[in-house]
Parts: structure tokens; C-alpha cells; sequence
């Protein structure tokens, strides 16, 4: 998938520079530091991930060709910058909508948009890291058809931020602040699109409150956050769902729940739990090291928003309500000679997780008759953008058979 960026440089009166690298796509901003320019060579940090660029001004002074590196010992993936016209200058923010802050609850607004269109009110959420805008190109198309709008959750973009706590991010909080914005536009039984992460947010609401909405829509989003099953791309949701146990271990306040929540932990978490770890270090047998993240990344809202998500997973496995679950179907790597080790590496991490992803679309299937699940080949995880048309025809179809 390809990637929109641009490079801002400024100087100030004592010729010192500065620089922001925005991803249009994703309505992320990055500051850049170090950065010099010296001799016809741009160099550049960007602490938030420990990403590095060098390279040099072209003769005829209109682009910079160089090197990108996601870590100083990692390899280079070539990049060029080229300089900016009005013709070929990207608008950050170019759909017409209208954006809102709605209070979900005391001291916690979210940033929503409202793409206009008439007919059956249609919700999209976004991935974890991106905001709403993420839809900005697809989000006027779909108004043709809909009433659309889109919700940038808490922790992200526009929206507030409260403590990065696990509780303040689980599932079923975040899926409460959909149901609040919902509620307080006064939509009547919308349809809701999750891609990515959010598919939690639609599980949630799905298992707690199906009659809320009309239906559900998983883009890339049909993943053990939004339906459980037990296999070596699960263990994240399951770390999360026992940390959380832990946590209730030590809040609850009579000894018969404490020894109901730990029998319970001995007797069908840890055993699952332990089955899971051990498949989980052997793939990870063939992934190299990585440096760690930088103290500013650590310190970053963007990670301890990440994080906080992720440690607030829950599981879920019945969903009542209408869904349809839109896959990626990757094509496997191609192994050239028994000798290329790192092809056959590649490959081998492929087979688990086609087995995942095989094992995820079965369990969808298996909600019943009001599941739907689709598969695109070779699309990407950002399947609203590689393959549009046919996730356009694919949401008319399925949207057309809801009461």
C-alpha cells in the first residue's frame, strides 16, 4: 500500500532547522529531531520510532533521493522526497463534513464527522492508530447511498484522552462510546463498519446490545479482538483477558470470589495460556531482534494510547446480530530453491497464519445464517483503499438485505 507523506521544513532567523513529517492518509504528525542540511544531504531522526533518512539534493534541485531506515542497524528501503507544487500538493483534509466534539462522559469528547448523504445512518471506525479521517475518500462515496458518519476514538487524533489505563480503553468502553454518540445523534438502528481493531467495538456492542444497531461490518477487522478462537495469533487477547483477571483477583473484596476467580484461572486459563506460549516461541524462533522503542516513544500518546487498547482486549464469541466479515486473502511467498532459507522462514510463519486466518473466518461462519464472510484475494489490510470498488459493491449488497 502505498503511503502519502510529506516533509515540512522551517528555519528560524538564527538559520536553525525544524521539521514535521505528516502521513496524509492517517492525519498523523510527527516532529523530526535531529534534522541538518548540510552539503546538498538531509538528515533526519524521527524519535517516535527510531526511523532514520539520509539523502541529497537531485541537480536540479526539485527532489532529495535517499535512504529510509526503521532502525540504524536495520535495512534501507529507498525514498524520495519530491518538492511540493500547486499542482502536485496533497489537501490534508480534502471531503466536505462536518466535524463534532460529543461528550461520551464527564470530561471526554470525541471527534466526530459527519459526511452527509440521506437514507439508513452508516458509522465507520476507524483502525487502531488512525482517526475517522482515514474514510475521507471513501466516506463521500458511501454518502451517495447513506447518511455517513465517523467516530475517532478516545485517545486518538481530536478526541480526548483520559489516563492510559487499561479500564479507560477496554472493549466495552470503547464500544459504549459509540453506543453514547449513537444515542445522542439519535440514529435509528445504524450500520456500523469497523476496520482493523475496531472490530472489538463491534463485538462489543454486538454481544451486549445487537438490538442498537442493524447490522455489523468487519473490514480486516474479523481478528481474535472481535471473536475469539484459541491458536497462536489469540495470545495477545488471552495475555490481556488474564491480566485483567489478575487485576480482579486483587480488587475483589470477598475470599469466595477471590478463590472463584483463581480456581478458575488455574483450571482453564493458565493450561490454555501455557499451550499458547509454547507455539508462540517457536515462531518466534525466525523473527530477528529489534531494537526497543525510544524513551520518547514510550512516552509518546500515540503508543500509551496503543497500548492501553491492546491491553484492554476482551473476548468475545457470540455475536447476534447481522455481519459481514471482509478478509484479505493473501497469496503465499514464493519459494524459489530449498536453499533460501529465509523464503522458507517467511513461508513457514505464512502457514501459521493462513491457519489463523482460516480458523477466524470459519468461526464467523459459524454464528449462523446472518454471518457473511468474504474473501478478496491479495488485497491488503487496508482493504477500503486497495480494492474500494468491490468493498463499495460488497457493503450495498450486504447493507440491502437488512430489514
Amino acid at each position: 500500500m502505498k503511503e502519502r507523506l510529506v516533509l515540512i521544513i522551517t528555519q528560524d532567523s538564527r538559520g536553525s532547522l525544524s521539521a514535521q513529517l505528516l502521513a496524509v492518509d492517517h492525519e498523523l504528525t510527527n516532529k523530526l529531531d535531529p534534522i541538518t542540511f548540510e552539503r546538498g544531504t538531509l538528515r533526519f531522526s524521527l524519535p517516535s520510532y527510531g526511523a532514520t533518512f539520509e539523502g541529497a539534493l537531485t541537480p536540479n534541485a526539485q527532489a532529495i533521493r535517499g535512504i529510509w531506515k526503521w532502525s540504524p542497524d536495520g535495512a534501507g528501503i529507498p525514498l524520495q522526497l519530491d518538492r511540493a507544487t500547486a499542482k502536485t500538493s496533497w489537501a490534508v483534509d480534502h471531503t466536505i463534513h462536518k466535524a463534532t466534539l460529543i461528550t461520551v462522559e464527564p470530561g471526554i469528547r470525541l471527534e466526530v464527522l459527519d459526511w452527509g448523504g440521506s437514507g439508513r445512518p452508516l458509522v465507520l471506525l476507524s483502525g487502531l492508530g488512525d482517526t475517522a479521517h482515514v474514510f475521507d475518500v471513501i466516506a463521500p462515496k458511501l454518502a451517495t447511498k447513506y447518511h455517513v458518519y465517523g467516530i475517532t476514538r478516545r485517545g486518538f487524533g481530536a478526541s480526548d484522552s483520559p489516563p492510559m489505563l487499561w479500564q479507560n480503553y477496554a472493549s466495552d468502553r470503547l464500544g459504549d462510546d459509540v453506543l453514547s454518540v449513537i444515542n445522542q445523534l439519535k440514529l435509528n438502528h445504524p450500520v456500523l463498519l469497523g476496520h482493523s481493531i475496531a472490530g472489538e467495538e463491534l463485538s462489543s456492542i454486538g454481544s451486549r446490545h445487537p438490538e442498537s444497531v442493524a447490522g455489523l461490518i468487519y473490514l480486516e477487522a474479523g481478528y481474535p479482538y472481535a471473536l475469539y478462537v484459541h491458536s497462536p495469533n489469540s495470545i495477545a487477547v488471552s495475555w490481556s483477558a488474564m491480566r485483567q483477571k489478575v487485576d480482579a483477583i486483587s480488587d475483589a473484596t470477598t475470599p469466595q470470589e477471590k478463590k472463584r476467580l483463581i480456581h478458575e484461572m488455574l483450571n482453564t486459563d493458565l493450561p490454555a495460556y501455557g499451550e499458547s506460549l509454547k507455539q508462540m516461541s517457536a515462531a518466534l524462533e525466525t523473527v530477528p531482534d529489534q531494537n526497543p522503542p525510544s524513551a520518547e516513544t514510550l512516552q509518546s500518546r500515540m503508543f500509551q494510547a496503543t497500548q492501553a487498547v491492546h491491553d484492554g482486549a476482551q473476548i468475545y464469541t457470540k455475536i447476534t446480530c447481522p455481519l459481514l466479515a471482509i478478509f484479505n486473502e493473501p497469496s503465499p511467498p514464493i519459494v524459489e530453491t530449498d536453499s533460501d532459507a529465509k523464503a522458507k522462514d517467511k513461508a513457514a510463519r505464512f502457514a501459521v497464519n493462513l491457519k489463523g486466518l482460516r480458523e477466524q473466518e470459519d468461526a464467523f461462519r459459524a454464528l449462523g445464517q446472518n454471518a457473511h464472510v468474504i474473501l478478496i484475494k491479495d488485497a491488503n489490510h487496508y482493504i477500503f483503499r486497495s480494492n474500494e470498488a468491490e468493498v463499495i459493491h460488497d457493503i450495498d449488497t450486504f447493507i440491502a438485505t437488512l430489514p
